[in-house]
């Protein structure tokens, strides 16, 4: 198994509590790789041909289990699809109506809460913007 970071994807897996199996170790890797914001699907059909154990219920679930451990972050695009992310520090993401791809863009994690939200507890902040991206304008206006 290749290593993500200074930690591996086993290490990783150990540190936040979970039992290690490689069904685990594999989509943690793809998702720590692979910056395209994958759906469960997407994940599924570039790992199966690798792995004929492998099946979309497995995915589903160690995708599920990844993200309520914080070690990846789950997407709900515009269309109501889940997608995860590797990247667990801070940053938004841009929601591309017309390709439907996603962008990660740097943000400012300083937060100061209004004073609506004075005695309340904020357990996560998110920024996600949806629009056009660049290409799909430019393909627009030729």
């Amino acid at each position: 198994m290749s290593k993500i970071g200074e930690c591996s994807a086993q290490d990783r897996l150990r540190e936040a509590g979970m039992r290690i199996t490689v069904p685990r170790i594999r989509i943690y890797e793809y998702l720590m790789t692979h910056k395209t914001h994958p759906t469960c699907d997407d994940i599924y059909k570039d790992l199966k041909s690798d792995d004929d154990s492998l099946s979309l219920a497995s995915v589903y679930n160690v995708t599920e289990k990844l993200a309520d451990s914080g070690l990846v972050v789950e997407l709900i695009s515009p269309d109501g699809q889940k997608h995860y992310d590797g990247v667990t520090d801070f940053h938004g993401h841009f929601f591309c109506k017309d390709c439907g791809r996603i962008m990660d863009i740097s943000c400012c994690k300083d937060f100061t809460a209004t004073d609506a939200l004075e005695g309340s507890r904020i357990d996560s902040v998110s920024l996600i913007i949806n629009g056009v991206c660049h290409d799909c304008m430019s393909s627009q206006h030729s």
